[in-house]
């Protein structure tokens, strides 16, 4: 394991929680680790051809909520599908939004009851040219499925939902309750699921949530991952004219570009710091035990530079300091500027206006409702009272403790599954609307899945390996059995 050995304190500690005969939770909670019966594992075996059929079905259904493509029409053949596996379903709909499929299977055993969160909308197709076979006509080449949405985030509800028929068809019964929450728009920002949890907030109350997505890593070693963080995507907008002028006015008219130019630098500082005053009230580092684990993630700086053809990583950082900064730092991020004249040629312009996306990720400790009130006062307190900010999406950031019992269960899963140590991020870099589970409810949750760090989402070519598929299956299916008998 890359940044550790088997001898280091770290590894030694991340293997205690990870036993495979007994686990510790937090608050001194402890299980004894089950395991899936040999009639589940032979069932999803021999169905695996016809769930990579089930697969293909719904992939080709278009549902490119960017475009607003096929998304009503997909919505339809999930609640079908979900009742094909034995759920009771409710179609949930607000004006304006795509529709929410809503199923729910309950085990004859009772007790606690698990929620899976997935989506139906996928990513636009383009660029069409590097697709070796059509996006939306799915098919499987060499044991591995190629098509839009076949890994994300389709191939991932699907399998959710041949786990639920395998334990039926297998044992006659689920290990807990089940609940399915399908959005169709998680693509486009899940610009209306908080209203959804709003309103129909009794539906999602469970014990613990499984996120949309998880993977294994291109060394085939499954990753648990237990966060994300948080967001506010905030466009400015600078006018500083009624219409463009003449460039030789520069001398005596205000310019839009440079105004922004000093709004960005007031921003950061040379060493990549906010400069809003109360940005980081409240944030802390990481504990020592979780810095432990961080410790024991694999991180390749290089990988990076040479993916992304950099130099070197931010400021020189080391790959240590870049692991804790991708779970724990806040970011502040020019997304895009546009204004002015960008074709070929000279034009002697002086813009009227100019144009900036930003994006701010966020840390559990920090309230986005708070900083976006503070980067308002900021702008006005420094001579930018006028500039427009418009707000394009906002969300808290969301983290499960490693030491939870349901984080615990999925680790230990893992390495009953993979046979090796799962890589366990203590939150993801990126973003979704996981806290309106998690924070609504005070549910764990964590990202396991059958996909892989390689399955091409939102690129040309996406896919999903038949192999990852039934590893992945039996994985979150262990992982429900061990948290049913904590």
């Amino acid at each position: 394991m890359a940044n550790g050995s088997e001898s280091s304190p770290a590894v030694r500690r991340l293997a205690s929680v990870t036993s495979p005969r007994f686990i510790s939770g937090a608050g001194g909670a402890g299980f004894r680790q089950t395991v899936v019966s040999n009639a589940f594992s032979e069932y999803v075996e021999n169905h695996l051809d016809a769930f990579a059929k089930d697969i293909i079905r719904l992939s080709a259904q278009r549902s490119v909520s960017a475009r607003k493509e096929g998304v009503e029409e997909c919505s339809i053949l999930v609640e079908k599908m979900l009742k094909e596996v034995g759920a009771a379903t409710r179609v949930l709909k607000l004006e304006g939004a795509p529709p929410l499929v809503y199923g729910e299977v309950k085990s004859k055993k009772g007790g606690k009851t698990i929620l899976f969160y997935n989506h139906y909308d996928v990513q636009p197709e383009e660029p069409l040219e590097l697709w070796k076979s059509p996006p939306f006509k799915p098919e499987v080449r060499d044991g591995v499925i190629y098509g839009r949405g076949v890994s994300d985030d389709k191939g991932e509800l699907v399998s959710r939902l041949k786990i639920v028929e395998s334990f039926l068809k297998a044992d006659g019964d689920l290990p807990c309750n089940v609940k399915f929450c399908f959005e169709g728009e998680e693509e486009t920002g899940s610009v209306h699921l908080g209203d959804y949890v709003e309103k129909y907030g009794e539906l999602f109350k469970a014990d613990a949530v499984v996120w949309e997505y998880g993977t294994v890593d291109a060394k085939g070693t499954p990753m648990v991952t237990l966060g994300v963080k948080g967001m506010i995507y905030v466009e400015f907008v600078v006018k500083s004219l009624s219409q463009d002028a003449h460039s030789s006015l520069a001398a005596v008219l205000p310019s839009a570009p440079w105004r922004l130019v000093r709004l960005l630098n007031s921003l950061k500082d040379e060493n990549e710091r906010v400069l809003v005053p109360g940005w980081y009230d409240g944030v802390t580092d990481l504990s020592e035990d979780e810095l432990n684990v961080l410790q024991a993630m694999p991180f390749e700086g290089a990988e990076y530079l040479k993916t992304y053809g950099a130099e070197k990583l931010l400021g020189g950082m080391s790959d240590g300091l870049a692991k804790k900064a991708l779970v724990q730092r806040p970011t502040g991020n020019i997304a895009g500027i546009w204004g002015g004249y960008t074709g070929p040629g000279p034009k002697t312009v002086l813009p009227k206006e100019v144009h900036a996306k930003l994006d701010f990720r966020l840390v559990p400790e920090q309230d986005p409702d708070d900083l976006l009130k503070k980067l308002r006062k900021h702008l006005d307190t420094n001579g930018f009272a006028d500039v427009e900010m418009k707000l394009e999406s906002m969300e808290p950031a969301a983290r499960t403790s490693y030491k939870h019992p349901f984080a615990q269960a999925a680790m230990a899963a893992a390495e009953k599954t993979y046979g090796k140590k799962p890589i366990v991020e203590i939150g993801s870099p990126g973003t979704g609307p996981l806290y309106l589970f998690t924070r609504k409810y005070d549910m764990p949750s964590v990202d396991i899945g059958v996909s892989a760090t390689d399955g091409g989402i939102h690129a040309p070519n996406e896919n999903l390996k038949l192999e990852n598929l039934r590893k992945g299956m039996i994985w979150i299916a262990e992982t429900m059995e061990i948290f049913s008998a904590s």
